[in-house]
């Protein structure tokens, strides 16, 4: 029987278990390779391993992953290209990333606003957003990188992005790859991070990047600790390059008492706290990329293994 295999590192691998059962008929689901053949297995639900035994499932056909990113597994050997690797970043975790960027940014520039009040306020909050013309710059254009575009400028900021390679995106204001990577710095009063952690991208947030923004300029990382050096940032704040920054991951998780950053009242950390991975959300959306695979409908997230965001 065609078989949906479920890791056991899984978040609530169980409870991921007991939806889809309920779901699929034509599937049997298993968290365990134990419990069925290999040449049963035509999908597999990841999160931070990638099982060896991947290499060994004649039939496998679709690979889906739990995390936002991929950088932690994309270069395993147990990965063939040739079978689709799906991230499961579903409606929930894009609204509630990019309603954290929204709410970092409103904080700052405009402290008395929330996004609890911008609908009943909109107008008014539109009109005093658009007037002080405050651009927003998003490195990283994926799915949780437009969301976050696409709602800055429903709320009247300016926004531009940053890609790595040319493709539609949803803004028209968009530079691309390295050499317009400066340029790009040149127009954001506030710069978001939103990239996967590539070779490329290891430290992007640095001394070179911060010297071409706009003084007192701002900084939010939701991307991966990893893009940011973090002694460039305290550099940044005290040249006045940087006004502050809102970090909702580090290097190291959970921020530890002695970290420099707890001496700088203009350092915002959070706990890793603006997306969130679960069952009650992921399983859903697995459930409605499974169909959509088999059915020969168009997904989203399918990870390209050359170049990723």
């Amino acid at each position: 029987m065609k078989t949906i295999l479920i890791q056991s590192d899984v978040k609530g691998a169980e409870e991921f278990r007991n939806y889809l059962k309920g779901t699929f008929a034509d599937f049997n689901v298993v968290t365990s390779i134990k419990e069925v053949e290999l040449s049963e297995i035509e999908v597999v639900i990841i999160w931070l391993n990638i099982p060896p035994f991947l290499k060994s499932l004649p039939n496998l056909k679709l690979i889906l992953s739990c995390g936002s990113g991929v950088e932690h597994i994309i270069d395993s050997p147990y990965l063939s290209p040739v079978v689709p690797l799906v991230r499961l970043v579903d409606d929930y975790l894009i609204n509630r990333v990019s309603n954290y960027v929204v709410e970092q940014i409103l904080e700052k520039y405009f402290p008395n606003t929330n996004i609890v009040n911008i609908t009943e306020d909109q107008p008014e909050i539109f009109k005093t957003i658009h007037q002080n013309k405050i651009r927003v710059g998003i490195l990283g254009l994926g799915l949780l990188g437009s969301a976050s575009a696409t709602k800055l400028i429903n709320f009247g900021f300016e926004v531009s992005g940053w890609v790595s390679t040319k493709k539609e995106r949803v803004i028209d204001d968009v530079f691309i790859g390295e050499a317009e990577l400066c340029n790009f710095a040149k127009k954001c009063n506030v710069l978001v991070c939103q990239l996967p952690l590539t070779s490329e991208t290891k430290g992007i947030l640095n001394t070179h990047l911060f010297n071409f923004l706009p003084d007192a300029s701002f900084l939010i990382n939701v991307g991966r600790g990893g893009h940011l050096v973090e002694s460039d940032l305290i550099l940044a704040l005290e040249n006045k390059k940087l006004s502050g920054a809102c970090l909702d991951v580090l290097e190291v998780e959970p921020i530890p008492l002695n970290h420099p950053f707890n001496k700088y009242p203009n350092i915002k950390v959070t706990p890793h706290v603006a997306g969130y991975i679960g069952p009650d959300t992921q399983a859903p959306y697995a459930s409605k990329v499974i169909k959509d695979f088999f059915n020969n409908d168009i997904i989203k997230g399918v990870v390209n293994y050359n170049t990723f965001y």
